[in-house]
């Protein structure tokens, strides 16, 4: 099938010239779908009640992990935001196969999970789940190398292709395929909920508008030599975690509906520990294409990330051994879903987008 005629010209400037190799993720040509799912649990006070009932969670969403639809690929995080919350623990799924992920989300009932928590605890954990499918036509991804490929080039048969849409702003518009035909415009009907719920003792559910953008965006730094380590650990990550408190605390004016950054850890780690790794992410949701664009472009919070990140790989050259990369969605009206058993009105879209509310 012949691709439509670009009807909107590519944001890349003319005679531009990529400075440093970047790479996109290659998918096979049967997947026209990917689907992500990511799961959490947070504990609502610093007591060894609390803690215990956390645990039972983590481990019943760990058996839930292991059977027989589990994701073709899974991440696990620790929160490192701190938005008034004591740490959680998430896990990032993805798939191709659309029956094993309906299946394999049929199957996550947060309400019985919370429900075979002991007695004591219920009340002091939430359980949510955020979860979305994207054609491969509305995706892009970024890659600073091959050497460590996380995410969606995980998932079976995944493989890199180099690009030199990169670079310059406009250029992540410019990588989604269906930017040539689509602008991809803001939803006419965008309420935020007023009032926001409270979410303890609260059962919520709800979908998303049309155009509305998820992102995550990684750094990897295991592989980094001691000096390279500091720089980034000192001077690039503080500035990062500012920017994304940034977007946390001015919601409304940036469009950002939910940021979380999260610290990975050891997948196959048993029930109750934790073996961190020099890995985390931002992960989140955003209005509109257009308001993410605007905030990466115009506001000092991203332009410091950005100039910092470039100062980085200036200082270490070819020597450099820190990977970021990012994927990013445009989603379709109806194609997410959002449910919050017990949960912080601070946690996720609660504060965001409507919601509707059920029994526990």
């Amino acid at each position: 099938m012949s691709c439509p005629a670009r009807l909107y010209p590519l944001r890349k400037p003319r005679n531009h010239r990529v400075p440093i190799p970047r790479w996109k993720l290659s998918l096979p040509t049967n997947v026209e779908q990917v689907f992500t799912s990511y799961v959490g649990i947070e504990q609502h006070e610093d007591s060894a009640v609390a803690a215990h009932a956390k645990d039972e969670g983590v481990c019943a969403i760990q058996q839930w992990l292991r059977q027989s639809d589990a994701p073709e690929a899974v991440e696990a995080f620790t929160t490192l935001d701190n938005y008034s919350r004591i740490e959680g623990t998430v896990w990032v799924c993805y798939w191709s196969d659309e029956a094993r992920r309906n299946n394999a989300i049929e199957s996550l009932n947060l309400k019985k999970i919370h429900q075979n928590i002991s007695t004591a605890g219920q009340p002091l954990i939430g359980l949510w789940h955020e979860g979305f499918k994207a054609s491969v036509s509305r995706l892009e991804t970024n890659y600073s190398g091959l050497d460590y490929l996380p995410g969606l080039a995980r998932l079976p048969g995944a493989s890199t292709e180099e690009h030199n849409l990169s670079t310059y702003w406009g250029a992540a518009r410019d990588r989604i395929p269906d930017s040539a035909h689509d602008l991809f415009p803001r939803a006419a009907d965008m309420p935020r909920p007023n009032p926001v719920p409270t979410g303890i003792g609260q059962h919520l559910t709800g979908t998303n508008h049309e155009n509305m953008v998820h992102i995550r965006s990684g750094q990897y730094w295991e592989n980094c030599g001691k000096e390279e380590a500091d720089s980034y650990e000192q001077k690039l990550e503080p500035t990062l975690q500012q920017g994304l408190k940034y977007l946390h605390e001015n919601s409304t004016e940036t469009g950002a509906l939910s940021i979380q950054y999260l610290r990975n850890e050891d997948v196959q780690s048993p029930c109750g520990s934790k073996e961190e790794r020099k890995e985390s992410c931002g992960a989140g949701f955003f209005a509109n294409l257009e308001d993410l664009e605007h905030w990466a472009k115009s506001h000092a919070s991203h332009l410091k990330i950005y100039g910092g990140a470039l100062a980085h790989y200036k200082a270490f050259g070819d020597e450099r051994r820190f990977r970021t990369w990012h994927e990013v969605s445009v989603i379709n009206e109806g194609d997410a879903m959002f449910e919050y058993v017990n949960c912080s009105p601070e946690t996720g879209v609660l504060s965001s987008l409507p919601l509707q509310s059920g029994t526990m």
